[in-house]
C-alpha cells in the first residue's frame, strides 16, 4: 500500500494537466464530505455531554449560586464570578467548546423558570415587557 507521501511524488511527475485533474478530485472528495449529514456518533456524543452538563447544573446549582461554571460533559473544569477567566481556564485545560453558564436564581412564572430576573418589576409579579 502506498503512503501519502509515495502518491505525492508521483503527482509532481505528472504533467501539469493531470495535476489539475488531481486537484480537482480532491477538491471535490473535500466539498462531498463537507455536505455528507453527520453520523448517529457525530451527533449523540456533544448531545451526551451537554445533557450530562444540564444535569451537573440541576443537582449543584445551589453550591455554585451566582457564579460561572464551565463543564464537560458532568465534569467540572472551572467555575467562578468572572466569566472570562472562566473561558480562559477551559481553554487552558484543553476544552476547545466549553458548556459555559451563569448560575443564578430561577423564579417561577406559571410553570416557567425565569433567570432573567432584572426583567421583572421588583414591587409586582407582571413581567416589564408586558406593563
Amino acid at each position: 500500500m502506498q503512503t501519502a507521501n509515495d502518491v505525492i511524488e508521483t503527482i509532481k511527475t505528472l504533467p501539469v494537466l493531470e495535476k489539475d485533474k488531481v486537484f480537482d478530485w480532491v477538491e471535490a472528495e473535500r466539498h462531498q464530505s463537507d455536505e455528507r449529514p453527520p453520523n448517529g456518533n457525530e451527533v449523540e456524543a456533544p448531545l451526551k455531554r451537554f445533557r450530562k452538563a444540564q444535569d451537573w447544573v440541576r443537582k449543584n446549582r445551589a453550591e455554585y449560586m451566582n457564579q460561572w461554571v464551565c463543564l464537560d460533559g458532568d465534569r467540572l473544569i472551572a467555575h467562578g464570578f468572572d466569566a472570562l477567566e472562566v473561558d480562559r481556564q477551559a481553554i487552558a485545560a484543553g476544552i476547545t467548546v466549553p458548556y459555559l453558564e451563569h448560575i443564578v436564581e430561577e423564579t417561577d412564572l406559571g410553570g416557567w423558570k425565569c433567570k432573567l430576573l432584572n426583567l421583572i418589576k421588583p414591587t409586582c409579579t407582571t413581567p416589564c415587557w408586558l406593563a
